[in-house]
């Protein structure tokens, strides 16, 4: 027990005592009890009615307060003190953070739980066009960002992917907005001016365009010119040797060259929708396993193909080709002798989905997020030697975004790999038979 508390308890105690002994000595207890109790609350009514003088800020002195209640002033005292010393600190932690937003180059919008803005920053009129006395009218953000695009990503609410859309205050800006929760239920609009990186990307296209455009003739006549001279038997046999090499090399180039022109125009045309025709995808796969068995060779692969006959795609034909083509190939070229390879076709849900499945060595977890990108080897070494150029992947890639479809690679090191391409329904067509 407190010692103020204590010593309270003995001031009531002392009056009680001396109510019973006037009592005892008078014989009247009423008279005793109505003015020793009453003076008792009436001291304390006093010093709560100080008490709240002092609280009001009335009373600026709580030194009239007595007993216990000098005591709980003074601690109030000191928890106001701290309280206020607390909201100093939060106060600069506040205009700090303001600050670090306002010095960003990147536009950054506080957002409340209903997408409300609550706060932004300069960046965000530079970028985003916000008028900077909208800060503190409480506005829906989709008000203030007039895009369709913009509205169909906030109305999703689907934040765990970016959005790109050209600048509503510079058309030539293109900006990357993302969207993080922080606090309780607010979240953190961010955009990201990347108009140079779109620039430098748009250049590097072009210029592998350009370059594998104008290796292509060059090296057309090279290679021909080395496959007439390998076929003259008279050579010495070093020198023929060399130019079968040569050849080989030069067919390598022309793979390269011809997926890097490939690549190219698909990356150009990444954001139209893929040609809409049926494509008869039962007599496409056939057609590719045959040629993988023959690729197989003397390797032996147990390739089966396993189909719904009636299930095709709108899209095209070619580009589906290269890209299925490209998994079933890579599946023969990067397992081992006799390994069981297995195609399906078939419809998932009410979409439809290209599996190739082998049983291989498999791909370590580290890889499987950075298998399409261009020129990416897991074992460098291994994959020039099998003649591969580092980009069927990627064009697999590119031909089912085309598609609005999407690769799922699944992989255990020691088990096989499985590669699925997922289609949509509207994609989905039966074909008559």
């Amino acid at each position: 027990m407190h010692d103020n508390f204590s010593v309270e308890l003995g001031r009531l105690l002392v009056i009680g005592l001396v109510i019973v002994l006037f009592g005892l000595l008078s014989g009247v207890w009423s008279l005793p009890i109505f003015i020793g109790l009453g003076g008792y609350i009436a001291w304390h009514l006093r010093q709560l009615y100080i008490m709240e003088e002092w609280l009001h800020g009335i009373e600026r002195d709580e030194s009239q307060l007595g007993g216990i209640w000098a005591y709980i002033a003074i601690h109030m005292k000191k928890a106001r003190n701290r309280a206020r010393q607390r909201k100093k600190r939060l106060s600069r932690l506040l205009h700090r953070f303001y600050d670090t937003l306002e010095a960003m180059p990147d536009a950054a919008i506080i957002l409340e739980n209903d997408l409300r803005v609550q706060w932004f920053n300069s960046a965000a009129h530079v970028l985003l066009g916000l008028e900077l006395s909208a800060r503190k009218q409480n506005q829906d953000i989709v008000h203030l960002v007039p895009n369709p695009d913009f509205r169909r990503w906030i109305e999703n609410k689907d934040f765990s992917r970016s959005l790109e859309l050209a600048s509503p205050a510079n058309a030539s800006r293109v900006l990357q907005i993302r969207m993080v929760g922080f606090g309780h239920g607010q979240y953190l609009l961010l955009a990201h001016d990347i108009s140079e990186l779109k620039r430098v990307e748009a250049v590097r296209r072009d210029f592998i365009a350009d370059v594998s455009h104008e290796l292509r003739t060059p090296l057309t006549v090279v290679a021909g010119y080395l496959e007439m001279l390998a076929g003259d038997q008279d050579l010495p046999e070093d020198i023929h040797q060399a130019l079968l090499a040569s050849r080989r090399q030069a067919e390598r180039m022309q793979s390269i060259v011809a997926d890097l022109l490939m690549l190219s125009r698909l990356e150009l045309e990444e954001d139209q929708p893929g040609i809409g025709e049926p494509v008869e995808v039962p007599g496409l796969l056939a057609g590719l396993v045959e040629d993988a068995r023959r690729l197989s060779n003397d390797a032996g692969h147990q390739i089966q193909l396993h189909m719904d006959a009636d299930l095709g795609l709108i899209g095209s034909e070619s580009e589906l080709g290269s890209a299925f083509g490209n998994l079933i190939f890579n599946a023969v070229q990067h397992t081992p002798q006799g390994t069981p390879i297995n195609i399906y076709w078939g419809r998932d849900g009410d979409g439809a989905r290209l599996v190739v499945a082998d049983r291989g060595p498999g791909i370590a977890a580290e890889h499987l997020q950075r298998l399409t990108e261009r020129f990416y080897r897991i074992d460098k070494s291994r994959s020039r030697e099998r003649g591969g150029t580092g980009l069927g992947l990627s064009i697999v890639r590119h031909v089912l975004k085309r598609h609005e479809a999407v690769i799922d690679i699944q992989s255990t090191p020691g088990e096989g790999s499985r590669f699925v391409c997922l289609f949509p329904a509207s994609r989905v067509v039966k074909l008559t038979s």
